[in-house]
C-alpha cells in the first residue's frame, strides 16, 4: 500500500509542476550606483534596478536571493548557471542570443565628462578620438570604442574613474549619466568635473539564462511595463535622488 501511494505521489507531481511561489531566481549584480549596489552601512543590495527587479519578482511570485560580484562574473553566471539573471546592462548584438532578456528596465544617457579647468574644448564626441578615455573592464561602451580607434583606459572598477580623471591620469570618463553623477557626487569630486559632450541614449535590462522559460520572461516583461505605467519606477527614481 505504501508503495503505490509513493508510486501516486510521484505521478501527480509529474503532472502537477511546482507552482511559482515554489520557484527560485539567483539574481546578480554589478556595483553600479545608483542602479545597483551594497548599501555600505547595511549591506544590504539596492538601488533603482534591484528594488524595480525584487518587485517584478514579488508580483510573480517567484523567490529571489541577489548577490554583487564583478561584471565579467555577472555575466558568466547568467549565461552559464540555470535560473540566474543579471541586473542592469546593454543589450547589444554580441550578447543577443546568449540571454534572454527582461525590459528595457530604465533609459539613461551616456555622456563624456571632463575636467572643469579643462583647457581642451570638445564640439563633438568624435573630437575626443585623440584624448585618453576612461572605461572599466568588460564595459560593452568602452569595448566599442575601442574598436572604433578611441583611445580607451580600462580601470578595473568604474567608481575609479572620477579620482583617474580628477588626477589627470585620463582626459575624459564615459559614463552613464545616473551612475556618473552620483558616484562622483558621494566621492566628492563633482565640483570639479563636468559634462562635455552626449554620446548616446541607453536602455539597460536584466539579462537571463539563455534557457530560462519563455512563459516565465513574458511574464516578467508584462510585469516590468506595469511598474513603469503605476509609477513604481518614478517612486524608485525619486527614493534615491535620482529625479
Amino acid at each position: 500500500m505504501f508503495k503505490l501511494n509513493a508510486i501516486a505521489v510521484l505521478l501527480l507531481a509529474a503532472h502537477f509542476p511546482a507552482s511559482a511561489s515554489d520557484e527560485h531566481i539567483k539574481l546578480v549584480i554589478q556595483e553600479f550606483t545608483p542602479l545597483t549596489h551594497t548599501n555600505p552601512k547595511s549591506n544590504a543590495i539596492e538601488g533603482v534596478l534591484s528594488d524595480k527587479i525584487q518587485e517584478i519578482m514579488k508580483r510573480a511570485g517567484v523567490s529571489t536571493s541577489i548577490q554583487s560580484t564583478s561584471l565579467a562574473r555577472a555575466l558568466q553566471a547568467a549565461h552559464s548557471e540555470q535560473n540566474t539573471c543579471m541586473i542592469g546592462l546593454r543589450r547589444t548584438a554580441e550578447r543577443e542570443s546568449s540571454y534572454t532578456w527582461v525590459g528595457p528596465l530604465i533609459s539613461d544617457d551616456w555622456v563624456l565628462y571632463g575636467k572643469k579647468d579643462s583647457s581642451i574644448k570638445l564640439k563633438n564626441f568624435e573630437d575626443a578620438k585623440p584624448y585618453r578615455i576612461g572605461s572599466y573592464k568588460n564595459a560593452a561602451t568602452g569595448l566599442q570604442l575601442q574598436e572604433q580607434g578611441y583611445k580607451i583606459e580600462f580601470a578595473n572598477e568604474d567608481d575609479e574613474n572620477p579620482r583617474l580623471l580628477v588626477n589627470n591620469r585620463i582626459d575624459y570618463w564615459i559614463v552613464s549619466e545616473l551612475h556618473g553623477r552620483y558616484i562622483a557626487q558621494q566621492q566628492g569630486y563633482w565640483k570639479d568635473i563636468s559634462r562635455t559632450v552626449h554620446y548616446k541614449h541607453i536602455d539597460l535590462y536584466m539579462l537571463c539564462h539563455p534557457e530560462m522559460d519563455k512563459h516565465k520572461i513574458d511574464k516578467f516583461n508584462r510585469i516590468n511595463k506595469e511598474l513603469d505605467k503605476d509609477g513604481t519606477l518614478g517612486k524608485l527614481l525619486q527614493k534615491y535622488g535620482v529625479r
